[in-house]
């Protein structure tokens, strides 16, 4: 049975054209947000920042435009100072519960695994691009040099609530704004950025003056030359798509984060690219590594038996790939799976070093670091191939010894923990490291996250 519920009802069935297929297969695609997918979305707020400051001054129900809407709040005293009080208190709050972050953050979150779409531009004050997709800010002029150095660039053509003074909202910021758009290196910059990319808006409406008027700004004189570029909106009517037509625009009528979760989808089947879901069976082991590290740490003295050093190190490696894996999902250093592939060979060639070296207390601890990356790996491949059989994968080894390698806790409680002598050069290197914690009954060896 479909969900009917107001945020699926928008995830509307669309087609993507074979142009903007291949543009965002070649990573030739730029977003272009708006506030429709962040602070202003439905889910975020019962209401509209514009009908916030529009009830405060007794202007609810006027047709005025955002910035004469701001021109007539700022007219009071302090004016400013009490907009600037108004949107940190908005973000506060909606910051403050989970469901409405939530919300706010769908569209970053989907945007954050997708690599393809690199860079950004936004008239959003809010930073959630740089919160949940680690982007990197640029609202001065005097930055943009740096554009290329930023593995996630991001343009704040409005400025930034991290800057006060950058902010773009009275008629008077708009206009200013709109002359550095004309003459300055922002301006250059979304010049070169329509003139050699495809830019896809998402979170603006059909009407939205700021969005037409950026856009006019900017393409007014590329004339024939223009590319073309597309508008992801829900709402949308065949009246207004043939508006947009005559500029050049294209539309596509569904949800923006439901059209990026499909582009997402199609890049994973037709590219080597993770899926979204294997970052949750990560979390699900990782936990489970949790408990039994704990468990198992907890169940002997280093001093008595050193021997067990290894399984603690290999389980720390375990540890700390998987908690990679989570924390730089967004950074997208595991999505590509050819890149990844390249890295567990890597790490084999560093193994077989440390164990040439007689150093087993490194070897064990990559071997888990390995582990947890050839995990990753092969949960992707099954998610592939569609079989819904994840069951193989819950068997993750988490015990291990330099002579027997990898193996459940049954085998490793018969075979290594009553057999300290079952590798002699590594039990020598085990209670060398050992000699200080003959005191030290709740010590716990630890390997650090370098070797």
């Amino acid at each position: 049975m479909s969900c009917e519920c107001a945020v699926c009802a928008l995830q509307l069935d669309f087609q993507i054209d074979d142009h903007l297929l291949e543009e965002i297969e070649n990573g030739r695609c730029v977003v272009f947000a708006g506030a429709g997918i962040s602070t202003e979305t439905s889910g975020a707020h019962s209401f509209s920042f514009y009908d916030q400051i529009a009830e405060q001054i007794g202007k609810s129900g006027c047709e005025l435009s955002f910035p004469e809407l701001i021109d007539a709040y700022e007219a009071r005293p302090n004016g400013r100072q009490k907009l600037i009080d108004q949107i940190l208190s908005r973000f506060e709050y909606i910051d403050s519960w989970r469901d409405l972050r939530q919300a706010a953050t769908k569209f970053h979150r989907e945007l954050a695994t997708a690599p393809y779409f690199q860079s950004v531009v936004t008239t959003n004050w809010d930073r959630y691009f740089e919160e949940i997709m680690g982007a990197t800010p640029f609202v001065y002029e005097s930055d943009i040099a740096f554009w290329e150095s930023s593995p996630r660039p991001l343009l704040k053509i409005h400025g930034s609530i991290d800057n006060f003074s950058t902010l773009v909202a009275s008629s008077e910021d708009y206009s200013s704004c709109e002359e550095r758009l004309k003459t300055g290196r922002v301006g250059d910059l979304l010049r070169q950025i329509f003139a050699t990319k495809t830019v896809i808006f998402v979170g603006y409406s059909a009407t939205d003056s700021d969005f037409l008027n950026i856009y006019k700004s900017v393409m007014g004189s590329m004339g024939r030359l223009a590319r073309a570029h597309y508008l992801v909106s829900p709402f949308m009517t065949e009246e207004q798509a043939l508006k947009f037509k005559k500029l050049n625009i294209s539309t596509i009528v569904t949800d923006a984060s439901y059209f990026v979760k499909t582009v997402k989808l199609h890049m994973s089947e037709k590219f080597c690219y993770c899926h979204d879901e294997s970052y949750l069976l990560v979390q699900e082991r990782l936990n489970e590594v949790y408990e039994t590290h704990f468990r198992f740490t907890d169940s002997f003295n280093v001093f008595e038996q050193p021997h067990l050093i290894f399984c603690t190190a290999y389980q720390d490696g375990l540890i700390h790939g998987f908690q990679r894996i989570i924390d730089r999902r967004s950074s997208n250093n595991y999505t590509d799976l050819h890149r990844l592939r390249g890295q567990i060979g890597l790490y084999h060639d560093k193994i077989i070093e440390y164990v040439k070296q007689k150093d087993y207390w490194n070897s064990s601890y990559f071997s888990g670091y390995q582990m947890a990356l050839i995990y990753f790996y092969e949960v992707n491949r099954q998610l592939d191939s569609k079989t819904d059989n994840l069951d193989s994968l819950e068997d993750l080894p988490k015990f291990y010894h330099p002579r027997l390698d990898i193996m459940d806790e049954a085998e490793f409680d018969e075979k290594v923990r009553p057999h300290p002598e079952i590798h002699k050069a590594a039990l020598k290197q085990a209670r060398r490291m050992a000699k200080g914690y003959e005191n030290a009954e709740s010590m716990v060896v630890q390997h650090t996250p370098f070797g």
